[in-house]
């Protein structure tokens, strides 16, 4: 298992949409997905932007690394 340090807000987010992706349960997709808009609330509209480009790049690293 990977450890992962959040360490900004960008982090928090960029980590929330990933795991809203990845959740096993519809039920804890929504919840990362609540989590995800609170933080977002917080930061400029670029910025989540680049969050959501960090996450589909995280998570296609992922895919292909099951592969």
């Amino acid at each position: 298992m990977t450890t992962l340090e959040i360490k900004s807000p960008t982090d928090a987010l960029t980590l929330a949409l990933m795991l809203a992706v990845t959740a096993k349960t519809e039920k804890q997709s929504q919840e990362c997905l609540r989590h995800a808009e609170e933080i977002a609330n917080t930061l400029k509209p670029k910025e989540v932007e680049i969050c959501k480009m960090a996450a589909e790049v995280a998570l296609e690293i992922q895919k292909e690394g099951k592969q």
